[in-house]
């Protein structure tokens, strides 16, 4: 669980920047550096983490809203 939330958006960013940058360099490259592959895999898995991670704190959002009765009815 220590990366739902806020940990994998952050983390998932970084993943995403790091892979895209990586697979720029490889690209540019003209074929002298390999791993094309495992930089694609980087940023999937970065990608997963943010999605991961806003599902995880919307969920955490609507349980703190149905606990508090923050649901807007009278009460």
């Amino acid at each position: 669980m220590l990366f739902y939330g806020i940990p994998g958006i952050v983390l998932g960013s970084v993943a995403v920047v790091l892979g895209l940058r990586a697979r720029r360099r490889i690209k540019d490259s003209a074929g002298l550096l390999g791993g094309g592959g495992i930089a694609l895999a980087s940023w999937i898995a970065g990608a997963c983490g943010i999605v991961v991670g806003l599902l995880w704190g919307a969920f955490l959002l609507a349980l703190f809203m149905a606990m508090t009765g923050g649901g807007g009815g009278k009460g």
